[in-house]
């Protein structure tokens, strides 16, 4: 299925663009991964309390996230958490929409961040089944929409958890 959604972002065109609330797709998301959640017993939720739309295509956005949290979920350890939440801020002449996804896992160390966003590259010593593209999904619907990708810890001090962080830019209209 990855491989499918892989090839299916890279060679469509855009879909169609219109407002998406960015908190009906975090329900949707969580509501399609609970099962999974619930069976590693992770406590899952959505921590920013303001909605945002976004201008974009809804299956673009849902695909994005789902492969975060799908992510997340798949390395959190059980009794784990995993966090979605979405802010606006303003730059010089654009509007930036953030969304995010963190969790309490082991994270991803800083020499391997980049190479995680490459198809098929999978962390060495992990126990979990899955195909190394969820992440590369992600980078190209960024790319598509002119987003930035960031992988962080979520705990810097101690190097643990992963903080995924999408980055839109829209320029400001002038009024």
């Amino acid at each position: 299925d990855q491989l499918l959604t892989l090839a299916r972002v890279q060679d469509a065109p855009a879909a169609a663009v219109t407002p998406v609330s960015v908190h009906d797709v975090f329900r949707q998301v969580i509501e399609e991964l609970h099962p999974q959640a619930t069976a590693k017993s992770i406590d899952i939720g959505v921590t920013s309390e303001q909605d945002v739309s976004i201008a974009l295509s809804e299956f673009d956005l849902q695909t994005l996230v789902r492969n975060l949290v799908d992510n997340a979920i798949k390395y959190t350890a059980v009794g784990g958490r995993v966090d979605l939440a979405v802010g606006v801020g303003v730059g010089v002449g654009v509007r930036e929409v953030v969304v995010q996804v963190s969790d309490s896992g082991p994270g991803i160390a800083p020499e391997e961040r980049a190479r995680v966003l490459e198809p098929f590259h999978r962390l060495l010593g992990s126990d979990e089944i899955g195909s190394g593209l969820g992440l590369s999904i992600v980078k190209t619907i960024a790319d598509r929409y002119g987003a930035t990708v960031a992988l962080d810890y979520t705990d810097v001090a101690r190097s643990v958890g992963l903080r995924a962080t999408v980055t839109f830019n829209w320029p400001q209209s002038k009024r």
